[in-house]
């Protein structure tokens, strides 16, 4: 696969777009598709999903049940401890065989589920359809008032989001007749739950990229799956068990959405296991999308496991070098052995794109390069088409707040330009890669991206206040800008191909703030409005039939006593007033005014969301 190329005529045309959105005054300027439009989308993007688990804020499953933890022991009588780990046997889809489950040693045990932790009020409320098969009685207790259900059973279920969890309990399951195929069914989906597996939430989310990465849903960071017999399959009792997601899940999501899969291979996984599962993409993805296969994850890094296992492995094999030079062998030649996998599967090799797993560094990727082209590590000479980065902007940021004793002192606003100086960094490594991916023919992609505010220093990382203020920076409406920019060197400067952004939805917290939303009922955040405005509508824009001139807007009286007025061509969704640390104090839905009485004098920034247009202005209360 040749790298992207833009036409100069058409490149000039982008840049002077760039420089336009970049007002933030402007999103609608459509332009004249003739002979300098292109077919292709010319800002291709990609998102990683987080993990499915009872505690994601991202519901796929119409049927929420496929999302609940994995079962919880406990003693059958009242007040026991939450979790007696006692290990109580599951049949083929695992499900208990029998319950209460008697060992003779410890007291009767029972098991529960939970749904929607992490997810009070951003949730449905409502009545959830409640089906479960076999022999024996449930409890359905938390948000919802504490009921036993006698199986089988199909009731509706009234459900309080404002409550935290819910808990499924199976309490009696006869052993002639377990029960099994427990569905705890959204509000929306009661009636079409079977034609419909996924919600229109995460597809409507998923609507404006090309391609949707499965690292996360796979648990490939602590994947210990080798066997294809053992791996997920869709009637399991959760999809969020210890191997993640059944494959074909990831493929009905790509044939609904009509989305490109980039699938990580579990490190551990056999020949036979890669076979199938190429076989079961093959014979079931829609031929019109690409299949991107990528070898494990980061198996440079030293905080995941398959960094040391690879490098075991390699070891086996006779490989000499460092622990890390290992790793890297080890990485070319899976990854060289799944490429050849695929390929003989395969009718069709344009069906998929060959992904090197790089990192940062050029001369990292440099050495796997050579190494995936030894013939030692390769002797099918399989080529690859393209090579992953994840250059992320801001490592290190959070650390130095701490090393320099600025934890209590710095302000967000501080912070946020200490980020936007570390863009160049990022911005050094997008263009290195290329000239190195240039180099050997392939494609630079991203694999992930975006900030990186976090503390790698457990120190720093456990410290309350510097968590509060690093969340509170990526709140701030200032990293619309950063990310635009960020994509604008990707895709104007560097010319490179597919970025893949991490991640979906998922809250801010201690670890990272990765979600472009943290809940699926956010409208808007700084990071999904940059998606929106310098990518998804660049790529509208780009195949426009007509042109319409940008749509002005001013905000009057400025300063104001009282309201503030929005002058623009069309009607405003939503207006927000933020401090200028970027903490939100009001908003107004669907009106072109906003008034700021309930605000002490002082400069805010005003927020702006409609149709076409997005804007941020500095406003004045007198």
């Amino acid at each position: 696969m040749q790298p992207l190329k833009f036409q100069s005529n058409f490149a000039l045309l982008q840049n002077l777009l760039i420089n336009i959105m970049k007002t933030k005054t402007i999103i609608l300027f459509l332009l004249v598709c003739a002979s300098i439009c292109h077919a292709q989308t010319q800002r291709p993007a990609g998102i990683n999903l987080v993990a499915v688990d009872y505690h994601s804020t991202e519901y796929i499953f119409t049927d929420a049940f496929k999302q609940a933890r994995t079962w919880i022991p406990h003693d059958a009588a009242p007040s026991s401890q939450w979790n007696s780990g006692v290990n109580v046997p599951v049949g083929e889809n695992g499900y208990p065989t029998e319950i209460p489950y008697d060992n003779g040693i410890d007291p009767p045990q029972i098991v529960r589920g939970i749904l929607f932790t992490n997810g009070i009020g951003h949730y449905p409320s409502g009545n959830y359809r409640l089906k479960v098969s076999g022999t024996g009685k449930v409890r359905v207790w938390g948000a919802t008032t504490s009921t036993e259900y006698t199986a089988p059973v199909d009731v509706l279920v009234p459900v309080n989001s404002a409550q935290d969890r819910v808990f499924i309990e199976i309490e009696e399951s006869l052993k002639e007749n377990p029960i099994h195929d427990i569905k705890f069914i959204f509000p929306d989906y009661v009636n079409n739950y079977q034609t419909e597996e996924f919600t229109k939430e995460i597809r409507d989310f998923l609507s404006g990229f090309q391609t949707i990465r499965f690292m996360n849903w796979l648990k490939i960071n602590r994947a210990e799956n080798e066997l294809w017999e053992n791996r997920t399959t869709k009637g399991d009792v959760t999809q969020s068990g210890e191997f993640g997601v059944a494959w074909e899940y990831v493929i009905d999501l790509c044939n609904k959405t009509q989305k490109n899969a980039w699938i990580n291979i579990p490190h551990r996984a056999d020949d036979h296991y890669i076979t199938e599962l190429a076989t079961l993409f093959r014979d079931n993805l829609d031929p019109n999308l690409k299949i991107y296969i990528e070898y494990s994850n980061e198996t440079w890094n030293t905080n995941f496991f398959q960094y040391n296992e690879t490098a075991a492995y390699a070891q086996d094999l006779g490989y000499t070098g460092t622990e890390w030079e290992r790793a890297r062998k080890y990485t070319a030649k899976r990854s060289a052995d799944t490429f050849h996998i695929f390929e003989t599967v395969f009718p069709n090799t344009n069906r998929f794109v060959k992904v090197i797993p790089g990192r940062n560094g050029t001369n990292a990727n440099t050495r796997l390069i050579t190494y995936f082209e030894d013939p030692f590590y390769n002797p099918n000479q399989v080529t690859a088409d393209a090579l992953a980065i994840a250059p992320y902007f801001g490592n290190g940021v959070a650390n130095t707040i701490g090393d320099n004793g600025q934890i209590n002192t710095i302000t967000i606003s501080e912070i946020l330009d200490l980020l936007e100086g570390r863009l160049a960094v990022s911005f050094d490594s997008m263009d290195n890669n290329k000239t190195l991916a240039n180099t050997y023919n392939l494609e630079l992609l991203t694999y992930e991206g975006g900030q990186h505010l976090v503390a790698s220093k457990d120190a720093y990382r456990n410290n309350s206040v510097l968590t509060s203020k690093l969340t509170a920076a990526n709140r701030h409406p200032r990293m619309e800008d950063m990310y635009c920019q960020y994509f604008d060197h990707w895709y104007n400067v560097a010319q490179a191909g597919q970025l893949t952004l991490y991640s979906s939805h998922r809250p801010y917290d201690k670890y990272g703030s990765w979600g472009m939303k943290e809940y699926m009922d956010e409208e808007h955040t700084p990071k999904y409005d940059a998606v929106t405005n310098c990518i998804f509508n660049q790529n509208r824009l780009s195949t426009a039939p007509k042109t319409k001139e940008a749509v002005a807007v001013t905000v009057f009286p400025n300063p104001t006593p009282s309201t503030i007025h929005v002058n623009t061509e069309e009607s405003m969704q939503q207006l927000e007033v933020y401090t200028m640390e970027g903490k939100k104090l009001i908003t107004s839905k669907n009106a072109n005014s906003i008034n700021l009485e309930s605000l002490s004098a002082g400069m805010y920034l005003l927020k702006g969301h409609g149709e076409h247009t997005t804007f941020n202005k500095v406003i004045i209360k007198k």
